[in-house]
């Protein structure tokens, strides 16, 4: 299901997407929602990893927050040098979830 949604936006940025849509061949409303799309995925990996950061959220639940696999958030973790906890409960977890093949479809 769909929602119209409208904003305001400067006119700069109108620019900036006018010349996007015509240089990629898109047009604006999929443009924009690809855009949307791509920012909204890289906001919630950032929050998830302050949330985790501050121990507000697990690694586990912060990669559930995130939607991206464990592995895919640890590997984040590192690209940022961020030390990473990961307590012997969520291993435990993490092996079931592998021999279950939890992980199968990011293979």
């Amino acid at each position: 299901m769909s929602e119209r949604l409208s904003i305001i936006i400067s006119k700069a940025l109108k620019n900036d997407l006018d010349e996007l849509k015509t240089r990629m061949n898109l047009d604006q409303s999929t443009l924009i929602r690809k855009l949307l799309a791509e920012a909204t995925k890289g906001e919630k990996l950032n929050f998830a990893i302050k949330e985790y950061q501050n121990q507000k959220l697990s690694i586990g639940k912060a990669a559930e927050f995130a939607a991206v696999c464990l592995w895919e958030f640890i590997d984040e973790l590192k690209k940022r040098s961020i030390f990473i906890e990961f307590p012997s409960d969520e291993i435990d977890k993490e092996i079931d979830n592998i021999q279950s093949g939890y992980y199968d479809e990011y293979i």
